[in-house]
């Protein structure tokens, strides 16, 4: 019994050759098998190649992008249009703008703006005394984030 289990897929090629080649066919059904075996080892000898070099470039791209944002942490939508929308204001604004702009809750507003607190793309900039609402203000990485990432330019 033959065993391919531990074998590579050109060595499982040469070895079905091999079993034909020694199992008295004839030379018409033995050369045309020679000829694909030598295409087959070629093209697996290119596919490993090319393996080795994406892998290579995989693990230099994770190299040089130890910071990059993981798919999970990038802005919704919503969030993404808060956050335009206080880059086109460029200046303070309050939960109450925000929620009238967008027709939303003040608390789903809060969320929102936690989010952009938390990526620091926006901070507070006024803090309510007796009864006056707090006022943000975007950032320097939350203006740069509109540039890169939401702008036409």
């Amino acid at each position: 019994m033959l065993e391919f289990g531990c074998m590579s897929a050109s060595d499982t090629v040469k070895d079905v050759v091999r079993i034909v080649t020694t199992g008295g066919h004839a030379k018409d059904v033995i050369d045309p098998l020679q000829t694909k075996l030598s295409l087959l080892t070629e093209q697996i000898a290119a596919l490993e190649k090319e393996n080795t070099t994406l892998r290579n470039e995989n693990h230099n791209l994770k190299t040089r992008l130890p910071n990059a944002r993981p798919k999970n942490e990038e802005l919704s939508p919503k969030t993404e249009d808060i956050l335009k929308a206080v880059f086109d204001r460029a200046g303070e604004f309050s939960v109450q703008y925000i929620a009238r702009l967008f027709r939303m809750q003040p608390s789903v507003v809060d969320y929102h703006l936690d989010v952009l607190k938390k990526r620091k793309f926006i901070k507070t900039h006024g803090i309510g005394f007796m009864g006056s609402t707090p006022t943000y203000i975007i950032t320097p990485a939350g203006r740069e984030y509109v540039v890169k990432n939401l702008s036409g330019s």
